[in-house]
């Protein structure tokens, strides 16, 4: 299989394995704003902490590689769904990182973060 095709056919059983490689990960971003992405050069996880809520914080997430798209969000524990907001999202440096603002309500628990999801050649 050459490797065009295999970036393109990025499997969705493939991207549900990267969340538990980044619930595994450094701990979700607490302490910085810049995150390490965990993974290859096909697809990647970022775990951001949004227990406590955020205020305008700017995160910037450094990729495995530069020809990702994001895939998917998930968020840690489900109640916290919509208790955060990404805005101002974005490729940057060469397509090597993801920046955005992340909003987040104070009452997400300790432990809530958000996964983000990156895949190569998920669009032709």
């Amino acid at each position: 299989m050459s490797n065009n095709l295999r970036r393109r056919c990025a499997p969705a059983a493939v991207l549900a394995g990267l969340i538990p490689v980044a619930l595994l990960a450094a701990p979700a971003g607490a302490a910085g704003n810049t995150i390490r992405c965990t993974g290859n050069g096909d697809f990647c996880a970022a775990t951001v902490s949004i227990a406590g809520g955020a205020s305008n914080r700017v995160v910037t997430i450094n990729l495995t590689d530069t020809d990702f798209t994001r895939v998917g969000v998930r968020v840690i524990p489900a109640a916290s769904k919509g208790a955060f907001s990404i805005s101002k999202a974005g490729f940057r440096a060469g397509a090597s990182q993801y920046r955005f603002t992340l909003n987040a309500v104070k009452a997400n628990p300790r432990g809530a973060r958000i996964i983000l999801l990156f895949a190569a050649g998920t669009s032709d």
